[in-house]
């Protein structure tokens, strides 16, 4: 198919990254949206700027753009198919991009063995693990994952753009929904879902059923696919094929309904694996605070033995582990105290905190309600159950609003009389009230989905806080 002109229709998370993939293939594209340029975020403006430099026409504020002189449309999916516009653009003759043909241009330029990672939690480290086993197999790897930028299907298309993959003999892809919505006939030579738990329903109807049926689209496109008994019941459908996994210490009431390939186990300070098909047990070693990181290592350990790659190469690439920016990362002590900076959000909070329950905790939890609306009360539960201070910031670094209401919410909802409450609007103001009520050797800790939709943001107003707090209350 030669498409020569294009026009994308809807200047949002699906339209960008098709703008700019379509740009890159030679083809003559504007991007069209009914918000002007100043009515999106600055961080989006930033990706407009970068299409308008590569060549694409910004046709912004304009609510029934003219599709005459285009011989191929882009539809973003936020579209109501009730509309005139969209209904306009059926009638038509102009060629439709479909998702297909924007997988199929992705599968063309990434033409190696792809490994694909989805599910609820754990998708950034599961395949960062993957990245480190591969590389010390000898591969050449291309890994993508939200640590470069939080819309997966934007830094893929960078990457593309930047010839990031030439030279690469397998690719390991971080795949969200937004992504496998958008790139749904990937072709993964290994597809990989970590679990699936309630999460981001918000975005869809509040159903569990919609969310589980988009995660299930890596069941269509994968070759191989490696799947948590846990995801075993919530799957849309089944594939026979599934090589399962399991982490006992999450799902430790498995029945036999599922035949498990491999099964890991977290205990005495000691990681286990063992592969089902002939009883072999090995030991892997990983350093790390974060206990929810076995269960990832169980899935990347799966994948890798799936691929072929032996249990020496998975133990190398496991020692070359340093964790993810993000997951319990530390930053430093200041004024004698221990901070970390941590992603962790709704089911996986509690793990987290396990880690450290035995410390003082002052925790700093910024605004949930990123992209999505989760449960504040629930979280606020848990972390009266382990915190003695807990400050909630309103700001959402992302949308660049300010939600103070959330912030209430979830301390409202803390059931422990003596933790000490308090709600600003942002981290940097936080992080220095932190240090103000900290004691040497407690531990500050940030939580939140902050450190993953906007984790350079969020560190460095976390970093700053914690300066200033101890240039304020150093002598304290």
């Amino acid at each position: 198919m030669t498409i020569e002109k294009c026009i994308v229709i809807g200047a949002g998370n699906a339209g960008r990254p098709v703008a700019r993939l379509l740009n890159f293939k030679g083809v003559d594209v504007t991007i069209t949206d009914s918000l002007d340029y100043d009515q999106f975020t600055s961080r989006r403006k930033k990706m407009l700027d970068i299409l308008k430099e590569e060549g694409v026409t910004l046709n912004l504020g304009v609510s029934q753009p003219d599709i005459t002189d285009y011989d191929a449309i882009f539809l973003a999916p936020t579209i109501s198919e009730d509309s005139d516009l969209y209904q306009n653009v059926i009638k038509s003759s102009k060629t439709l991009i479909t998702s297909k043909i924007i997988s199929e241009i992705i599968n063309d330029i990434l033409d190696m063995d792809k490994i694909g990672i989805t599910g609820s939690f754990g998708k950034t480290t599961t395949t960062t693990m993957l990245t480190n086993i591969f590389k010390a197999a000898g591969y050449n790897v291309y890994h993508c994952s939200s640590m470069k930028w939080n819309l997966l299907s934007e830094a893929i298309v960078d990457d593309i753009v930047n010839g990031v993959y030439i030279g690469a003999d397998i690719a390991i892809l971080e795949l969200p929904h937004g992504t496998l919505g958008l790139f749904n006939e990937l072709d993964l030579k290994i597809g990989v879902l970590t679990n699936l738990h309630p999460e981001h329903l918000c975005e869809f109807d509040g159903s569990m059923e919609k969310y589980v049926d988009r995660k299930s689209v890596i069941l269509d496109i994968s070759q191989t696919l490696i799947a948590n008994v846990q995801c075993g019941d919530l799957l849309t459908y089944k594939r026979d094929d599934t090589i399962y996994f399991n982490f006992k210490n999450n799902n430790p009431d498995i029945n036999d309904k599922y035949v498990l390939s491999f099964v890991g186990n977290y205990e005495n300070d000691k990681y286990e694996i063992q592969i089902m098909e002939n009883g072999e047990k090995s030991e892997i070693t990983i350093k790390t605070i974060a206990f929810y990181n076995y269960e990832n290592l169980t899935a990347a350990i799966s994948a890798s033995m799936t691929y072929g790659i032996s249990l020496e190469d998975i133990q190398k690439g496991i020692d070359m582990f340093e964790g993810v920016g993000g997951r319990m990362e530390y930053l430093g002590k200041f004024n004698g105290i221990e901070a970390y900076y941590d992603t962790s959000f709704g089911d996986q909070i509690r793990p987290a905190l396990e880690e450290l329950k035995d410390e003082n905790l002052v925790v700093v939890m910024d605004n949930v309600d990123t992209t999505t609306v989760r449960d504040k009360a629930e979280t606020g539960r848990v972390i009266g159950e382990y915190a003695k201070v807990l400050i909630a910031t309103g700001y959402v670094e992302i949308t660049e609003t300010l939600d103070m209401d959330a912030a209430l919410e979830l301390l409202n909802a803390v059931e422990q009389p003596d933790v000490l409450k308090m709600a600003v609007c942002m981290v940097d103001e936080a992080a220095e009230l932190a240090i103000k009520y900290a004691q040497p050797g407690d531990i500050i800790i940030h939580l939140g989905p902050g450190a993953f939709t906007s984790y350079e943001q969020v560190k460095n107003r976390m970093l700053t806080g914690l300066e200033e707090g101890v240039k304020r209350y150093g002598n304290k």
